[in-house]
């Protein structure tokens, strides 16, 4: 039996053992949050806030989404004006989405805002502590 073309190709790389790997379809997901406890660091030189470190945040940006995960795309919960103050989860921070916001391109820090029966998530970038 005589053989041409990508049939005679792949009849004579499995001749050889070899494997061809196909990439897997990605699979649908719930969304997965990072949570990350913050060690012992100096203030960012940007003067925005990396793990709550107070307990309390000032929003530096007008119009800040605050989303119920974070993602870009997630459910707003509501938007902050700049000045406006919220308790945060103190000492944590979550890795979510990328975003370019307040003067830094590509972060994904996002903060914990807690609401008491809710907590959400807005941009590290944009918040300082108080």
């Amino acid at each position: 039996m005589k053989f041409s073309g990508k049939k005679a190709s792949l009849l004579a790389l499995s001749g050889l053992g070899l494997a061809l790997a196909v990439p897997a379809a990605p699979a649908a997901a719930a969304p997965s949050v990072t949570t990350v406890a913050a060690g012992p660091s100096a203030a960012p030189a940007a003067g925005y806030s990396t793990s709550c470190a107070t307990g309390r945040i000032e929003s530096i940006a007008a119009n800040l989404p605050i989303r119920t995960y974070p993602f870009i795309d997630a459910p707003l919960i509501t938007t902050a004006q700049k000045g406006y103050q919220y308790n945060c989860v103190q000492d944590y921070y979550a890795l979510g989405d990328r975003y370019t916001a307040c003067g830094v391109s590509g972060a994904n820090g996002w903060l914990l805002i807690d609401f008491g029966s809710q907590i959400g998530y807005a941009y590290m970038t944009c918040l300082k502590d108080v």
